[in-house]
């Protein structure tokens, strides 16, 4: 079979040159396309890569910056729990405060009232010799009169 495959191959190498010619080139020219093609698609992968690395590149710095804001976002929830406190006690602070106020201005309203109704009189021979002098009864009204 070998033989006979050589020996139609030598007649048609003989006989028919243009046509063994024809053949050749366009084995060649099928060849250097295929070559060409495999470098376009040696092109296309490299391009391909780098698009790849480039993206991943991107993608690692995409993470890199959704860590530190998650721990910023952390950070600013703290903060916030600590300005609610800070609040919540500054409101109870207030709110006593306030308290503080109408009640001294409740007292303040009640010993006005007290003095404005209060009549000034001579005493009497029996109160002057059962009533405490002067200096003490000062000193018991200063006591009473104190802030609280």
């Amino acid at each position: 079979m070998l033989s006979k495959t050589l020996t139609l191959a030598s007649w048609i190498w003989g006989k028919k040159t243009w046509l063994v010619a024809g053949l050749t080139a366009l084995l060649l020219a099928c060849l250097a396309w295929a070559h060409v093609q495999g470098l376009r698609l040696d092109a296309v992968r490299a391009d391909a890569e780098r698009k790849i690395q480039a993206e991943q590149i991107a993608h690692n710095s995409t993470r890199s910056e959704l860590a530190k804001a998650k721990a910023e976002a952390a950070r600013w929830a703290d903060v916030a729990t600590l300005a609610r406190a800070a609040t919540t006690t500054m409101q109870a602070t207030a709110q006593a405060a306030m308290a503080r106020e109408a009640q001294g201005r409740a007292d303040a309203t009640a010993r006005k009232q007290i003095l404005s109704e209060a009549k000034p009189r001579p005493r009497t021979d029996d109160e002057t010799k059962e009533v405490v002098d002067d200096v003490t009864r000062y000193r018991a009204a200063d006591r009473l009169n104190r802030p609280w």
